[in-house]
């Protein structure tokens, strides 16, 4: 004898940083019954995998920056709003370049920021750079964009956070329950797994999940199983204030990880095959930009498993009656907490007039990729 099918309210199927980011704001917003399910554990996808930067700069579109102010915000008082633990590293933000295209777009980026109410956005020249930063040689230089106010959070710390607040407001989180399949049904959304869930509306944040999930409905996503790996060195610049750095010409990456330094290299293309590799692309970046670096020991290596794809912006919206998505191919900490709030005040009918997330659609077609490191690579 079959056993009966599960029902609830809403199902939100995808147990990371934004999935049960939406489950709290559906609950916030006065949805009862809310439940969470997660393949494997907490984290183990996109969230795990990373880096948890929060920025103002670097963005060109006027709903991402409105989403970065956001996000910081967001971050900086997150504690206070979700009654949990979760620091805020405020390093500050620094982007490099060597060319004078990229100097332009930081330049032209920086215009459109501060003319929407972010203005700690400053354009440091060669100099000034290397006054800011003790392993960077300013040969070479034109420019670096710097946001003085903008760090880095652990998401995973984040994501408990989260949990935390949900459970306070009745969300259920039930882990180790993958969704195989999704089917409207005269009675509702049933999703099949380890047993069988009847919702009367489904929200899918499954991660690169999603493009399975959502193809039977028409639905492509542009969205994949990224592999990412940095390493970890030795502690460096005890007492130094050493922001988030990235090279956008090289995608050489520098972050504080308390008192060590997290190296790692975005958008390459080839990307490392291995962490001996991505020693070897880091130290040839370094010899020009950050030579300060070169003889670091490299004490642990770090592997994860972010979502990539598309042009870099999100997926967000309605699929068809009940069924709604959100997955993100960058940026998913930094943004994913002012859309994932948007997103559930959308659902329950009542949306943000202040925030239009219709140009990031979940049917629309990407356009150019925006991320500047990531411009010419293939994966």
């Amino acid at each position: 004898m079959s056993t009966p099918a599960r029902s609830v309210d809403t199902l939100v199927v995808g147990g990371g940083l934004n999935g049960v980011g939406v489950a709290y704001y559906l609950a916030r917003e006065g949805v009862t019954d809310v439940l969470v399910v997660e393949a494997e554990e907490h984290g183990s996808g996109a969230t795990g995998g990373s880096m948890g930067n929060v920025r103002q700069q670097g963005f060109g579109h006027p709903l991402e920056i409105e989403c970065s102010r956001r996000g910081l915000d967001f971050w900086k008082n997150v504690e206070e709003r979700l009654g949990a633990p979760c620091l805020f590293h405020e390093d500050g933000y620094l982007l490099l370049t060597g060319t004078a295209q990229t100097a332009a777009i930081l330049r032209e980026q920086a215009d459109l920021q501060i003319s929407m109410g972010l203005p700690d956005v400053q354009l440091l020249e060669p100099d000034e750079v290397a006054e800011l930063v003790p392993f960077i040689d300013p040969e070479g230089l034109i420019c670096g964009s710097w946001t003085p106010k903008d760090g880095h959070v652990m998401p995973m710390d984040g994501l408990s956070a989260f949990i935390h607040a949900g459970r306070e407001l009745g969300v259920k989180i039930q882990k180790r329950w993958p969704v195989t399949r999704l089917e409207r049904k005269p009675d509702g959304w049933h999703a099949y797994g380890p047993d069988e869930i009847v919702a009367q509306r489904v929200v899918a944040v499954a991660g690169w999940g999603n493009r399975e999930l959502l193809q039977p409905f028409g639905v492509d996503l542009d969205i994949y199983k990224a592999t990412h790996r940095a390493v970890l060195t030795e502690p460096a610049f005890a007492g130094s204030r050493i922001p988030t750095v990235i090279d956008i010409d090289t995608g050489m990456a520098i972050e504080r990880e308390g008192e060590a330094l997290m190296l790692a290299m975005l958008g390459r293309n080839p990307a490392a095959r291995d962490h001996n590799h991505l020693v070897e692309l880091f130290v040839e970046a370094a010899a020009d930009r950050a030579p300060g670096l070169a003889d670091l020991k490299i004490v642990h290596e770090l592997t994860a498993y972010p979502a990539l794809g598309g042009d870099g912006h999100p997926y967000v919206g309605k699929v068809e009656e009940g069924l709604w998505a959100l997955a993100f191919t960058g940026h998913g900490a930094m943004h994913g907490p002012p859309v994932a709030e948007a997103l559930a005040r959308s659902i329950v009918d009542r949306p943000d007039p202040t925030l239009d997330l219709s140009p990031w659609d979940v049917r629309r077609t990407p356009g150019q990729r925006t991320v500047l490191w990531r411009r010419n690579a293939t994966s």
